[in-house]
This record gives C-alpha cells, sequence and structure tokens, in this order.
C-alpha cells in the first residue's frame, strides 16, 4: 500500500525495490537501477535457498509472536533468549534478529529494537522489499527518538535502494530537516512530497505552508494554503491565509476569505472579528462593519474594551449613523485612559447642533487630561459655549486656545468676534 492509505508510520509498508549494495560484485556498465536491484534480488533468493531455516527454528519464532500478540512482550523476549545465536546459519539469524527487533519496539526498547534491525540488515539474506521495510523502520524509530540527523542518514541509506521513492519518505525528511531549522532542505524534501502525491495529506500541506511562512515566502505560502482550505477547511487555514493576502497586500482578497471565514462561524475570537471590521472599513464598508461589531459584542466574543466601542463608533459615523455612535463611543470615551474620545464625541455633538452635551464631553475631555491636541479642545468647548449664548465662558476657552500654535488664528478670531459683537451691542 502507498502512503496516502497509512496512518502510521512505523506499520508503513513500502513501495520499490533495492539498488546495489556497496558490497555487491561490480556490473557491466549501462545497467539500469532497475537490473541492480533485480539482481541483487537474485543473489538473496540464491542465499536463502544455501542456508534453510529449522523448523525447530520456526517454532520458536511463532511462539514469541504469538505471546507479542498477547501484549506480553517480556515473555517474547524470553522465549528468543534461549535461541543460541552462535549455532544459526545466517538465513536463520535475519529472521531471529527481526522477531527480536519488534519485541524490543514494543517493549519500548528502541535503542535494542535499532540495533537487532541493523543485524538483520547484515545476514544481506532478505529479498529487496523486506530490507527495505526494515529501513525504512529504522529511520522512523529515530524519527520517534527526535535523532533527527540519524534519521536523516537512515532515509538517505533508504533512498539508495529505492528506485520508485514513497512521497511519505520526503515528508519525512522535510520534518527532519525543519527540526534541525535546516529549512531551505525542509522546503525541498516537502515539496516532493506534496508533489508526488495524487492527494497530499493535510499534515503534509500544513508543513509546507509553515516552511514558506517561516521563509517569509508569502507567494508560495499563499497557493498552499488555498489548498488547505480547499482540501481541509478549517479555521487556522482560513484565517492564515487571509493574513497572507494582507501581508501581500491583496487587501480585497483577504477581506474575501475574512468574509468566508465569518459567514461559516470561524472567526470567534476578538481580534479576528476587530480585523474584519477594520478590513470592511478599510474597503468603505461601514455597515457590514458595525454589525459584525454590534453582533460580536452583544454575544461577547468582542472585548468590550475602549478600541472596540471606538471601532464600532467609527464606523457608525462612517456610515453616517450619528445617533447610533453616540453610545459606544460614549461607553469608548469612559473605558479610555485619555481624554481624546470624549473630544471626539463633542465633536459629534456639535456637528449635531447638541451644544450642551458637546460642551460637557469636552470639558470632560479636557479635566481627563492627556490630549493629543488640547487647543483644539479648547477651541471646540469655546464654539459650544458662544451657540449657547454663554459667551464669557466661551471667550476664556477662546483664549486658553490662542495659546496653542494650531489653533491660535482660529482662536483669535473668535475673539475679536466675541469683542464686535459686545461694541455693537
Amino acid at each position: 500500500m502507498n502512503a496516502r492509505q497509512t496512518t502510521r508510520l512505523v506499520l508503513l509498508a513500502l513501495l520499490g525495490s533495492l539498488c546495489l549494495a556497496p558490497a555487491a560484485p561490480a556490473r557491466a556498465q549501462a545497467t539500469t537501477k532497475a537490473d541492480d536491484l533485480a539482481a541483487l534480488d537474485i543473489e538473496r533468493a540464491i542465499k536463502q535457498t544455501r542456508y534453510k531455516l529449522a523448523p525447530r527454528i520456526m517454532r520458536y519464532l511463532n511462539a514469541a509472536h504469538e505471546l507479542l500478540d498477547e501484549g506480553k512482550p517480556e515473555e517474547a523476549q524470553a522465549i528468543l533468549e534461549r535461541l543460541n545465536l552462535k549455532r544459526l546459519n545466517p538465513h536463520e539469524l535475519a529472521y531471529v534478529y527481526r522477531s527480536k527487533a519488534t519485541v524490543a519496539y514494543f517493549a519500548g526498547d528502541y535503542a535494542t529494537a535499532i540495533e537487532d534491525f541493523e543485524n538483520v540488515l547484515k545476514e544481506e539474506v532478505f529479498k529487496v522489499d523486506t530490507e527495505n521495510k526494515i529501513r525504512f523502520n529504522i529511520a522512523q524509530i529515530h524519527a520517534s527518538l527526535e535523532q533527527w540527523q540519524a534519521a536523516i542518514d537512515a532515509l538517505d541509506r533508504w533512498f539508495r535502494y529505492v528506485e520508485d521513492p514513497d512521497p511519505l519518505a520526503y515528508y519525512l525528511l522535510g520534518i527532519a530537516y525543519y527540526q534541525l531549522e535546516k529549512f531551505d532542505l525542509a522546503i525541498e524534501n516537502t515539496e516532493k512530497a506534496v508533489d508526488l502525491a495524487a492527494e497530499p495529506k493535510e499534515g503534509w500541506l500544513q508543513l509546507l505552508a509553515a516552511l514558506y511562512i517561516q521563509k517569509e515566502d508569502y507567494a508560495n505560502a499563499a497557493p498552499v494554503l488555498e489548498e488547505l482550505v480547499m482540501r481541509f477547511p478549517k479555521k487556522q487555514y482560513w484565517v492564515q491565509l487571509s493574513l497572507i493576502y494582507g501581508a501581500r497586500d491583496q487587501y480585497r482578497a483577504s477581506l474575501a476569505v475574512q468574509q468566508v471565514a465569518y459567514m461559516q462561524g470561524f472567526l470567534t475570537e476578538s481580534k479576528e472579528l476587530l480585523r474584519l471590521a477594520r478590513s470592511y472599513l478599510y474597503h468603505d464598508l461601514p455597515y457590514p462593519a458595525a454589525e459584525a461589531l454590534e453582533k460580536g459584542l452583544k454575544d461577547g466574543t468582542i472585548e468590550p474594551d475602549a478600541d472596540s466601542y471606538e471601532l464600532l463608533a467609527n464606523s457608525l459615523i462612517a456610515a453616517r449613523e450619528y445617533e447610533r455612535s453616540l453610545a459606544p463611543l460614549q461607553k469608548a470615551a469612559e473605558l479610555a485612559d485619555d481624554g481624546n474620545l470624549y473630544v471626539r464625541l463633542g465633536q459629534v455633538h456639535l456637528q449635531r447642533e447638541d451644544w450642551g452635551p458637546a460642551a460637557d464631553n469636552l470639558e470632560h475631555a479636557i479635566d481627563k487630561g492627556g490630549l493629543k491636541h488640547p487647543g483644539n479642545a479648547e477651541l471646540l468647548l469655546g464654539i459650544a459655549y458662544y451657540n449657547l449664548e454663554r459667551v464669557d465662558r466661551a471667550r476664556s476657552s477662546f483664549v486658553r486656545a490662542r495659546a496653542h500654535e494650531a489653533t491660535r488664528e482660529a482662536a483669535a478670531r473668535w475673539i475679536t468676534h466675541i469683542e464686535n459683537e459686545a461694541r455693537t451691542s
């Protein structure tokens, strides 16, 4: 069976056959790898006929495997320990070592399992496919122990004996190189795994996308994530794809992906919903931004802080829903650490010619402090008081605004206007 039908690496059945081993005699030139593998298989077959497998040895092996099937690896190991290895021929040794390795593996003694598997290969008795499964098992055990360089070396050896490598081997190499932070080699091998597989596994595509993102190669990461959302439509892939589009300045595509994810209920975190709202606003779509924010604040998926309420207010103001913007802007101003949002609230009231609330909020802004443009707050407060016909307070605010360079000229004009009115009244 192939890698796409496999769920456990250790039990993988490998395809392909062996290439010429270093110890084999030289071949005539122009032979293909397939020829060398076939010749090696013939040599193995001749060796098996030369050395017989005694029935007594088979009884020991069968007994050990029965105990292993019953979940008794220690008893199986004890059975195999009764055999005198010095009295066994190469064919028998290969079988015994393979059984010992299997028992050691299931007993959790991985170092011994590797050693006994290597002993099987030294006997050079088994056919191509059988030896290759053992080579691959050795690589898998090294990987399971996070012995990444040893796993790479074992896989490189396995490749030498395979005519048509299984894509799973390239994936394992990709993982090993990734763990060693050799990202270019990790990408190279993971790409091969994905390209060779008719239907690449989710983990393979996930690793390849992560590697591209690690290298900040967003152009190549995008199509991999596109394939992930098509084959395995999970939240993490939709979110990653939208971020990748954003990193590539493909903002419309980023918004489209976020919309689809939102419709499928994948956007459940405050930061994700706020990002969606900002994307809507960036594309001059304030209504859906406001709807997403209002829903999120209502159901508790958006954190009710100053930034969230300010964003909702900005969305409603952009949609010219000034009346609806007042409540969230008021909440934002109350929660903020400074008075700048009170200034914004005062401006909205000024636009609505609600002079009293405008003055109140501008006073709150000045009292709370930390203003980016204090002169502007004083100027607006003066305008509010002027329209409330509280001229003295208006003039005092304009005088304070005149002390700031940014509002000096405008404040001076208002003061002159008030003085002219006073002379003519």
